[in-house]
């Protein structure tokens, strides 16, 4: 049988529940000390059989420091260089240069193309700051031609991924 008493509180109140009798607790406790029982169930006799049996670890111990002792270090194999690739010959590193020229001027124009875009980016994101007849002039002429500049450098940019692909591919499939 409980008893529920309220205990007056100036700032708390809450029920305060009290048994008339104690809870009986039992510990049970194992000294390690102590030697532990044989278990009923049936493990393996010989050795090296089974989950934990205690003369496999201290064999396995053994053989592992015998072992780090015989380790020899592994074998350097040498290789020979990588050479270039047969199928360049003398004419096709001429065409290859004047490739590499042509592909060094349009990635500069193309770089140029970038700048131009980010300086309009730029100046269109400050006209608001700017005065009014710089913001007319700016939303007059350079806002209708910022759009079609940015999707023309994503084609361009795009048409160029997919030509150093397909040449990649090209180079790959043997004549």
């Amino acid at each position: 049988m409980a008893v529920l008493i309220q205990k007056p509180h100036a700032l708390l109140h809450t029920p305060i529940l009290i048994t008339p009798t104690k809870p009986r607790l039992r510990i049970k406790c194992q000294d390690s000390s102590e030697p532990q029982k044989p278990s009923t169930s049936a493990q393996p006799t010989s050795p090296g059989q089974g989950f934990g049996s205690a003369s496999s670890t201290v064999k396995t111990a053994v053989n592992k420091k015998k072992e780090k002792g015989r380790r020899e270090r592994a074998s350097i194999i040498r290789r020979s260089p990588v050479q270039k690739p047969e199928f360049l010959g003398v004419e096709e590193q001429g065409e290859s240069k004047e490739q590499g020229r042509n592909e060094s001027a349009f990635l500069l124009a193309w770089l140029g193309l970038g700048g131009i875009i980010l300086v309009e980016g730029i100046v269109l994101a400050a006209s608001g700051f700017l005065p009014e007849e710089w913001d007319k002039f700016f939303v007059k002429y350079l806002y209708p031609s910022f759009t079609p500049t940015v999707f023309l450098f994503v084609a361009g940019t795009v048409a160029y991924g997919v030509l150093k692909y397909l040449q990649n591919e090209e180079i790959k499939t043997p004549k």
